[in-house]
């Protein structure tokens, strides 16, 4: 587990309407964000509602889904949130890029959960969660290679594309302790993948910028409609963050225009840049030192479009604050000057 003290620059980016709030040039942890915006929000519920599950997905690999992930888990701990990342992917980047050991023994994978849930067994979540920052603001259930054995399993699961679902539902109180479940996916289509996928109202799709990953929102787009051709009335949709955008080449504008054209309305208007910073997130002589962006590098570009991607994120899937709804004044930077007249 590792300590994160939030940058005074980085609260700027996520909440400039916290800046009159804390003495200037303070840091700040996640847990004193929260408590900030508590005082700003609405009531809490009386039940804790279960948290928004926000599922990343794509139909090849290399487009940067990891690494949205891991930087928005980061962005929404940092404002405050408390986050649980879901490693679904065999490769286990997302579990290397939280500074975890991928082959190191005794993680429970979410796919080893699910065969749980199923089997009528406890799940024993609280054994498989590995804390990553303190207090609950960022844990994950990690991965490694076994996880390619769910799939054997649920080829004769009865009603095999509700197993994450049906594990959300039937430990409903220990995942009422987070606000969003953020969920990382293979870039291949399987059982696993869908039934990840089925908890979601949609998924979050993340596209590169270059002709094969435009082609490769057909296949997306194609499964997704397969899906809700099985499951009338489940109609699911998608949202799609545009990734490696860089202005100096006429292809990246040519691929950004294309899915403009081809998917109205479904691209965020948050585009993430091509950057080096991303690319430095895990090193390979010391691959346990990793971390996100907005750990390593928030006064990057990169980080700076993370942030703004989270605020867009944060209010499109309505995440929440312990059950409590954010005040706008959290995003407004004319309520710090107000704040300090």
């Amino acid at each position: 587990m590792r300590d994160i003290a939030i940058k005074p620059s980085t609260v700027r980016m996520l909440l400039p309407g916290l800046n009159a709030v804390f003495p200037p040039g303070s840091a700040l942890s996640p847990a004193q964000a929260r408590d900030a915006r508590l005082r700003r929000a609405a009531p809490p519920s009386a039940e804790p509602p279960p948290p928004k599950v926000v599922t990343v997905r794509m139909a090849k690999g290399g487009v940067g889904k990891t690494t949205l992930v891991g930087n928005l888990g980061a962005a929404l701990a940092m404002m405050g949130h408390k986050i649980l990342l879901i490693d679904g992917d065999p490769q286990a980047s997302l579990t290397l890029l939280m500074g975890l050991d991928p082959w190191a023994d005794g993680f429970s994978h979410i796919g080893e959960l699910m065969h749980r849930a199923y089997r009528r067994e406890p799940a024993r979540l609280d054994e498989a969660v590995v804390p990553v920052w303190p207090g609950g603001h960022l844990d994950i259930i990690p991965a490694d290679l076994s996880l390619t054995a769910a799939d054997h399993w649920m080829m004769g699961a009865v009603s095999r594309e509700y197993a994450f679902a049906r594990l959300l539902r039937e430990n409903a109180g220990f995942f009422a302790r987070y606000d969003a479940v953020l969920v990382d996916t293979a870039p291949a289509t399987s059982l696993l993948t869908n039934a990840l996928m089925m908890a979601s109202p949609e998924a979050l799709a993340v596209a590169m910028l270059d002709g094969s990953s435009v082609k490769a929102m057909e296949v997306l787009e194609a499964n997704i409609d397969e899906i809700n051709a099985a499951i009338p009335g489940l109609g699911m949709g998608f949202h799609v963050v545009a990734n490696g955008w860089h202005g100096s080449y006429s292809s990246y504008r040519k691929s950004l225009e294309s899915l403009l054209r081809l998917y109205p309305g479904r691209i965020n208007s948050t585009v993430l840049p091509w950057s080096a910073a991303f690319k430095r997130q895990i090193d390979p002589d010391d691959p346990l030192s990793s971390g996100t962006v907005m750990e390593r590098e928030p006064s990057s570009d990169s980080a700076q479009a993370v942030a703004e991607l989270a605020r867009s994120l944060a209010s499109r899937y309505a995440i929440l604050l312990g059950g409590a709804v954010p005040s706008p004044l959290d995003f407004d930077s004319q309520a710090e000057a107000g704040e300090a007249a």
